[in-house]
């Protein structure tokens, strides 16, 4: 008796496994630029998400200039869609495309390895979730802030220059500010788990600021004593997950490297053309990125395609 007790729980077990297969599945999210639209029926809609294709036992859809996503059982409003949303966890997807991730109940976003037309593979079961893509890795990952700011987008007038291999700078522009009570983060245009920094204590000025680096970590807001705002400069090591900001513009933290990669080249004076990469290493053979040629004496940067 045991053992047929053993099996029918067994048999509802796997019934239960596999409730979902074929039924619908949705997905919603975000494009890789403001003006593309990466889903058929609107980016992040609960109401009408697109929804993947079901064969062979698995489910599938490719979503072009795919930034970030959420899968869910269910759709309607967010309320409704979040109850049964579906994601890989706090761990998130990854930088490598081509690994079956675990899918796990989820909340929060997941973001692509980086932007581009991605292939999604969920099996019946909903166990995991693998992530494909043609569109080759981009050899620069730009940082911009993002926030009430700037509704969240990547315009060019807030993205970060960098340095050096760990230190971004920021100058503000004409007409550009961060006011009190507006919400930022730092991040690639991806929302890359591991490029996404906020911290919920509030952005003191002219102040070492210690960021968290997770798609959970909470908004930045200046602090309250900044009753003006900020619109001066900033620098932000990525490896120390430090932010400094001032609101003069001609002011630097102490103790930085502030070295530009453009500075840190050994400057050849010969005839020949040589090609470094943006850390200062000598490429024979450029292709496809951004390099720093040094010609009789001056080094500049070119875009090599």
């Amino acid at each position: 008796m045991k053992k047929i007790y053993a099996l029918a729980a067994a048999a509802l077990m796997a019934v239960a496994a596999n409730a979902q297969d074929g039924a619908p599945l949705y997905i919603t999210g975000g494009a890789g630029a403001d003006d593309a639209s990466g889903f058929v029926n609107g980016n992040w809609n609960p109401a009408t998400p697109d929804e993947l294709a079901y064969a062979d036992g698995q489910y599938t859809i490719t979503v072009p200039s795919l930034a970030q996503f959420k899968i869910s059982t269910a759709c309607g409003d967010w309320d409704t869609f979040n109850a049964s949303a579906l994601g890989c966890g706090e761990a998130g997807y990854g930088n490598v495309q081509g690994v079956a991730v675990p899918l796990v109940q989820w909340g929060e976003n997941t973001a692509c390895p980086w932007i581009g037309d991605w292939t999604i593979v969920i099996p019946a079961d909903l166990s995991t979730i693998t992530l494909t893509t043609t569109t080759p890795e981009p050899s620069e990952n730009p940082l911009y802030f993002r926030g009430d700011i700037n509704g969240w987008g990547t315009p060019d007038e807030w993205k970060w220059s960098q340095l050096n291999d760990n230190v971004y700078k920021f100058t503000c522009g004409e007409g550009i500010a961060i006011l009190p009570g507006e919400g930022f983060k730092i991040s690639d245009a991806a929302w890359t788990d591991a490029i996404n920094f906020g911290t919920a204590e509030p952005i003191l000025l002219d102040v070492e600021n210690i960021l968290e680096a997770a798609a959970t970590s909470p908004n930045m807001t200046l602090d309250a004593e900044y009753a003006d705002g900020w619109n001066g400069v900033a620098y932000f090591n990525i490896t120390e997950k430090l932010l400094w900001m001032s609101n003069d513009k001609e002011a630097t933290p102490d103790g930085w490297d502030l070295t530009s990669a453009v500075e840190s080249v050994n400057v050849e004076n010969n005839a020949a053309a040589a090609y470094y990469t943006l850390q200062g290493v000598r490429v024979a053979n450029p292709e496809n990125g951004l390099f720093i040629v040094v010609k009789d004496g001056k080094a500049s940067k070119v875009l090599v395609k």
